[in-house]
């Protein structure tokens, strides 16, 4: 029969360890649970009133904000218009030609293809050459 002394110190660590982890897992979790509920019962919470109003002002600079970057906007898309349609409608004169226009060829040779030989080469030779490789 084994000495349970040793036994002992040679199960213990590895049984404990399983053990120790989870209720120190446990344990931190109670201690964050109870700290945040000492922190909260220390909080000074506003009033009714004056939730409702810090609100109801937030919720009026909102639409305020809102309202004037909505207007710079439509002020500003207005004014890019105005500006390109006016340099779109400014009128045109007809330029001068300053001298002789060039000359330019307008002769351009065209390509009969159907009186057209195909070219006999060594690797792709007409019909009747095949014919006589073959026998």
């Amino acid at each position: 029969m084994p000495n349970p002394v040793i036994f002992a110190i040679i199960q213990a660590p590895w049984e404990g360890l399983f053990k120790n982890i989870n209720m120190l897992i446990f344990n931190k979790i109670l201690d964050y649970l109870r700290s945040a509920k000492n922190e909260l019962t220390k909080v000074t919470w506003p009033s009714k009133q004056n939730t409702t109003r810090y609100s109801v002002l937030v919720i009026v600079i909102s639409l305020s904000v809102a309202a004037f970057f909505g207007l710079l906007d439509m002020g500003l898309s207005k004014l890019v218009a105005a500006s390109l349609a006016n340099k779109t409608a400014a009128p045109t004169e007809p330029v001068e030609p300053v001298g002789p226009a060039p000359d330019i060829q307008t002769d351009v040779p065209s390509i009969d293809f159907d009186s057209v030989t195909p070219i006999s080469t060594p690797d792709n030779g007409t019909p009747d050459t095949q014919t006589d490789n073959q026998e």
